[in-house]
């Protein structure tokens, strides 16, 4: 082994979060008829290259209490990353998806938590240059600890496969937000 490789332990940290299965539901707390009205008036950029994601203008989105932009970069059949923004000590709903998520910070620095029914909250910080995974169907919840400074997020999740097969859900959850 390298010594570059043996030294990654300074860049990983592991949380462990059981997976606890969680069945779907069509309830009053899903957010899949906001979310298509929302695409509907701010449909994805169609496009191959996205610049200065840290500048990049971006539209309210004020059901899930953030502004965004989602992408639908070329060929993706699968992938569809969108970009969020929370403002200074803002937080997002929190929520869960049939999705899988990886987030990349782009800007910013904050936490989220993140749980199944069930199951224990686990609080991940973060900072500008991670990158860290959203566990499938789990509540998760994303917050600026910034008074001042917004903060950036790219998700990158599975939509357009989860869409293609009939399971994309999107939930709030029905207490904590």
């Amino acid at each position: 082994m390298s010594e570059e490789a043996a030294n990654t332990e300074d860049y990983e940290i592991r949380v462990d979060i059981p997976f606890i299965d969680q069945p779907l539901s069509d309830t009053e707390i899903s957010e899949m008829g906001q979310r298509e009205k929302w695409n509907e008036k701010n449909p994805p950029l169609d496009v191959t290259l996205v610049k200065n994601l840290k500048e990049l203008p971006l539209v309210p989105r004020k059901y899930r209490n953030t502004k965004a932009r989602f992408f639908k970069l070329t060929g993706d059949r699968r992938l569809q990353p969108h970009l969020s923004e929370l403002p200074p000590n803002g937080r997002s709903v929190n929520h869960r998806h049939t999705t899988e998520a990886v987030i990349y910070i782009v800007k910013g620095s904050g936490y989220s938590t993140m749980s199944y029914d069930g199951g224990e909250e686990q609080r991940i910080e973060w900072e500008e240059g991670d990158m860290f995974g959203v566990p499938l169907w789990a509540w998760h919840q994303h917050v600026n600890s910034s008074d001042t400074e917004t903060v950036r997020y790219m998700a990158v999740q599975d939509t357009f496969a989860m869409k293609a097969l009939g399971v994309h859900m999107i939930e709030r959850h029905p207490t904590k937000q």
